[in-house]
Formats: structure tokens, C-alpha cells, sequence
């Protein structure tokens, strides 16, 4: 195909709130690699047959069948249009360039993507389902990532990636929801990545990113066929900047704040937990942690739960008391 400028084009995958973005903005300093400076909703969802009316509100989820010679065309020429440098700048291709791409809706198009690129390498980014959860129930409270304002057959508007079967959680509370969002992309992956070879893809936790920059990237770039260059290098060098999407600070054990809540989905989390940790194992990584975390401090748990039974007294109109100065119910009391 004539626009098909791209060679081994390198997918991130991830669940949301997992740390896809970071690694996204840190990887594509690599002045080898080309993107279009961030995720590519308008891209797809923009052709006919892609987007989710289309497909009656049923997922994100895309299939092999969907990536027909007209749809991939269009795709490879919305891509190559809008491809730009590790500086910034606008970039006409002429010969096959190196193309990074993410976000955390793929993790349900694996094998749409394949056959869009059947050379595409995939970076799997993992991370701790605790810190996870939290981050996603953050995000939904946030009202900064609605992807769906009044999503037909659910009760308001809809944040981050829609799996299918999302109607079964109607009326549950959020912590189902995110839990529900975490495993579903999560086991998408994996199941679609088990079925390629092993040397298309690469396995990473996020806490390796964090606390051991450098040599993850390295890993990633030696995996992926590319020079970790100077630009790179420098990158790595220095503390990690937050994400264009961080909703605050990070701080250790920020996933305190929904303890209880998340407690309350662990046993559903345990079976997508343990084929993560299989993954790593297999790959001689540090694996998450599948038994619960008991605080030591118990007057740290009370907090937690103090703070779940107070928002369930404070009055809609009072300040929230998770101190963000919002209206209870524009915050932590929006999806109560």
C-alpha cells in the first residue's frame, strides 16, 4: 500500500492509569523514533466502521476483520500525516520510518493492530492492580477523562476504555467498575499476545520504569531493534517528569485513600493478577504482589476506613473532605 511507511512500529499496551503515558512521552525522546505526539482517538475513531457509534455502543474493541484494505489505507495516511520528530517537528517520510504508538483502548485491538502492522512489536506495561484501581477510581472522580458524556444505556457520562459486557455494572459501585476496566484490558492482552511470537513482545512493570529508568529503557530499545541514543540517554539521566495526565502528585502508598474500596474487588483481581505474574515470572521479572497488604499501622486503616464511612455522611453541597476544595458532590461524591 502506498502510504505503508512503517517498519516494526512499536505498540504500547496497557491498562489505563498504568504508567502508558510516561513511558510513552520518556520513550519517544529516542530521536529514531517517530508519533504523532500522543493517542490516536481522533485517528481511528474518526473512519467510518471504527468509531463506537458504529459499533452500537458495544466496546472499543476492534477485530482483524475490521482492518479491511480501505480502513487500513486510511489509517497509514491519517498516521503518516500526522507523524512528527522526538522534537516536535512535522515529518513528510519518504523512506520506512520507526513509529511509536499507545493507548489504552488497543489493549482491545491487539489483533486489529496486528493486522493493520503484522510486523509490530508490543510493549506491555504492568502494574501493581492496588495502585492501579485507585488511579482509575481517581480518574473517573476527576471528570477530566469522560470519554462518553451520556453514554446510551448507562446512567450518565462514561470514563476511559469501554470493554464489552460494560452494562453488566450498571448501578454498581465504582470500585467494580475499575476493577472491571483493569482485568478486562489486562486479560485482552494477554490472551492476544499469547497467540504471536514471543519475540514480538515485551513484558515491563511500572515500578522497574520508576526506580530503575535507564536499564528499562535499554531493555526496550534492545528489544525493539533501537539505538538508546543520546537524546534518550539524557532522558534517563534526570528525574521522570509527570505525565501530561497525572491527576496529582505521586507519593508512596497514594493508593491508601481507597482501601477499603479496593479491598473489596481483590478476589476478582487475583485470577488476571496471577497470569501477569506468570508472564513475569517467565521473563525472570520482580512480580507483583498477590496477597493482600495489611497495614501495620492500625490507626492508618481506621483513616482509610473513616474516610469511606464520612463520604457517605457528608452532605452533596459541604466541601469534600479529601481536601480537593470541590463540592462533595463534584468530587469523591459524584458516582456515590
Amino acid at each position: 500500500m502506498k502510504n505503508n511507511c512503517f517498519d516494526r512500529p512499536i505498540i504500547i499496551l496497557s491498562a489505563p492509569r498504568s504508567g502508558s503515558t510516561l513511558l510513552y512521552e520518556v520513550l519517544s525522546k529516542n530521536s529514531h523514533l517517530l508519533s504523532i505526539g500522543g493517542e490516536s482517538h481522533a485517528i481511528i475513531e474518526s473512519i467510518p466502521g471504527l468509531n463506537i457509534a458504529s459499533k452500537n455502543f458495544e466496546s472499543n474493541a476492534l477485530t482483524a476483520d475490521d482492518a479491511t484494505p480501505i480502513i487500513t489505507e486510511m489509517l497509514y495516511s491519517g498516521f503518516k500525516k500526522n507523524l512528527q520528530s522526538s522534537t516536535g517537528s512535522k515529518i513528510s517520510p519518504v523512506d520506512k520510518v520507526r513509529f511509536l504508538e499507545k493507548t489504552p483502548k488497543n489493549s482491545l485491538r491487539i489483533d486489529f493492530i496486528n493486522q493493520l502492522f503484522p510486523d509490530a512489536l508490543f510493549v506491555y506495561l504492568v502494574r501493581d492492580p492496588k495502585e492501579n484501581i485507585s488511579s482509575i477510581m481517581e480518574a473517573w472522580r476527576s471528570n477530566r477523562f469522560r470519554t462518553y458524556p451520556g453514554l446510551p444505556g448507562w446512567n450518565g457520562d462514561w470514563s476511559l476504555l469501554l470493554p464489552k459486557n460494560w452494562k453488566q455494572l450498571l448501578g454498581q459501585p465504582l470500585q467494580n467498575i475499575a476493577a472491571f476496566q483493569w482485568c478486562e484490558a489486562n486479560e485482552s492482552i494477554i490472551s492476544s499476545l499469547q497467540k504471536l511470537p514471543k519475540e514480538r513482545w515485551k513484558i515491563v512493570h511500572y515500578e522497574n520504569l520508576i526506580n530503575d529508568t535507564t536499564t528499562t529503557l535499554k531493555s526496550i530499545c534492545n528489544f525493539a531493534q533501537l539505538p538508546f541514543d543520546q537524546q534518550l540517554q539524557q532522558a534517563c539521566s534526570q528525574p521522570l517528569p509527570h505525565s501530561q495526565f497525572t491527576l496529582s502528585a505521586p507519593k508512596k502508598n497514594k493508593w491508601l485513600s481507597n482501601y477499603q474500596e479496593v479491598h473489596s474487588v481483590w478476589p476478582s483481581v487475583m485470577p488476571t493478577l496471577q497470569r501477569i505474574n506468570s508472564l513475569l515470572s517467565q521473563d525472570k521479572q520482580l512480580l507483583l504482589a498477590e496477597e493482600w497488604q495489611k497495614l501495620q499501622a492500625q490507626s492508618s486503616i481506621q483513616k482509610s476506613a473513616n474516610t469511606v464511612i464520612n463520604h457517605n455522611k457528608v452532605p452533596r453541597n459541604a466541601d469534600c473532605p479529601c481536601g480537593s476544595k470541590k463540592r462533595f458532590k463534584h468530587c469523591h461524591g459524584q458516582l456515590s
